[in-house]
């Protein structure tokens, strides 16, 4: 998922150097039966917001109809949480990082002509005594329709982190990768946990080592986000084909505001093992029916 950064009307420079609360704005698309000429596009895809507690600032978002007929669209702001470990996430009314009760929408309801666009404004005003973060998201749906009869929904959500106290906390639960291949590539798996409270963003490199310690390749991680009580699964590629031997992987691992680390250490062996046993057979062949092939020679010679 990436994040559109937003620049706040903030009153004072000072507040963008402040700890901050995240809320994050991403797409997720329930799509049903969709009729041919018939969609939502929302704009930007995704936004990230910093705001200070008590400070007022607003979110917008454009809609258009790519359809070719007019939609009546409904306009509502939901919870979420984040679920399994590939960054899904599920509306949630009960969710402990509520932002819907800040936010007011400059529109609830509307129509859109094909091809017609339109800017929704919300107004996201955060509580004095707050921190942490927070986040929900824009749910656009065209009237009387619930995803899967025949339209499309769009919901774009916002991740929101505020100022003050923030506890950034991930842990490294495994860094894997297959034991023995054949042939590249050669796929890694980093599994971490958030148990702070706020989301971060991850990146970093892996860096391969061959038998003699001699560097292969630094393997970009790219920014990956995780929320608060979420497991997340990363996945990077050694992308080289062919590869021969006993290699060692070395994880770097950033997250936060901080640049917290986190390291892990793998072992894994490439071997064209196919390839080899084919080679091998040949091989054995041509020891054991070395006499028969010069004997043969010497004829075809005429010796």
């Amino acid at each position: 998922m990436n994040f559109l950064k937003l620049k706040l009307n903030s009153p004072s420079k000072s507040l963008l150097l402040l700890p901050f609360l995240a809320v994050a704005a991403f797409i997720v698309v329930a799509v049903g039966a969709q009729q041919a000429g018939q969609g939502l596009e929302v704009t930007p895809p995704s936004q990230e917001i910093q705001v200070d507690p008590g400070q007022t600032t607003t979110v917008r978002a454009t809609i258009r109809n790519r359809s070719n007929r007019a939609l009546p669209i409904e306009v509502r702001v939901e919870d979420f949480t984040a679920t399994g470990e590939q960054g899904q996430i599920e509306l949630d009314a009960n969710s402990p990082y509520s932002v819907k009760n800040w936010i007011k929408l400059s529109d609830s309801s509307f129509s859109l002509d094909p091809g017609e666009e339109r800017e929704v404004v919300a107004t996201l005003t955060v509580p004095e005594g707050s921190a942490g973060g927070r986040y929900g998201s824009f749910v656009f749906a065209v009237s009387g329709k619930k995803p899967g009869a025949g339209e499309a929904s769009l919901s774009q959500e916002i991740l929101v982190r505020v100022s003050g106290p923030v506890d950034e906390k991930v842990a490294l639960l495994e860094f894997s990768a297959p034991k023995f291949s054949e042939f590249g590539p050669v796929s890694f798996s980093t599994k971490v946990k958030n148990s702070g409270n706020v989301f971060v963003k991850t990146f970093g490199l892996i860096n391969v080592t061959d038998m003699f310690g001699k560097k292969v390749k630094d393997v970009v991680v790219y920014e990956t986000n995780v929320f608060p009580g979420a497991n997340r699964v990363i996945t990077a590629q050694l992308p080289d084909k062919w590869l021969f031997g006993k290699y060692n992987a070395t994880l770097f691992l950033s997250y936060g505001q901080g640049a917290e680390t986190l390291n892990g250490t793998l072992t894994f062996y490439v071997f064209p093992l196919r390839i080899a046993l084919v080679a091998l057979a040949v091989l054995v062949v041509l020891f054991f029916g070395r006499k028969r092939i010069g004997k043969a020679y010497r004829a075809l010679m005429g010796k």
